[in-house]
């Protein structure tokens, strides 16, 4: 059973079952990170926008990025640094391009949340079906159709 930590043992608690389980579930510190920088990263308009493109469209790179959102290619360049610094995209090379991804589970989960009230239904030409695909690895959508190459 879980009991209050030991090093607040002596401040007053009104109710230590709930204190013990409000503290369960912050014990995981890098996990609590990673999701604090997810929501940052979605509190900007810019980079929101480019997690979502990411996340729909699949793979793309900078310049196709940058038509795509209504921002230079530098812009699209330093987001994207900042969203890869905190583990958000990865970079892979293709030829002489480098495509980036949503690379984790949590970002990916939280993208579909915003995009049942921002994006809606839409077909869309680089995965052929209608409306946001499942959960999933994020790493595996929108490879091999060739449309962004």
């Amino acid at each position: 059973m879980h009991q209050v930590p030991s090093t607040y043992r002596s401040t007053r608690v009104i109710d230590p079952d709930q204190v013990c389980d409000a503290t369960a579930v912050l014990a995981d510190g890098p996990q609590l990170q990673q999701a604090a920088a997810v929501l940052d990263a979605l509190g900007d308009i810019h980079r929101l926008s480019l997690l979502l493109a990411l996340h729909h469209a699949g793979d793309l790179c900078v310049s196709d990025l940058a038509v795509a959102i209504g921002m230079s290619d530098s812009a699209v360049s330093h987001a994207l640094r900042l969203l890869r610094a905190h583990g958000i995209v990865t970079a892979h090379r293709e030829g002489r391009f480098v495509r980036y991804r949503v690379a984790d589970w949590l970002t990916a989960r939280v993208l579909d949340v915003i995009s049942e009230g921002v994006v809606g239904e839409l077909e869309l030409h680089t995965h052929g079906f209608v409306d946001t695909p499942p959960v999933g690895d994020a790493a595996t959508r929108g490879t091999g159709s060739g449309k962004n190459d």
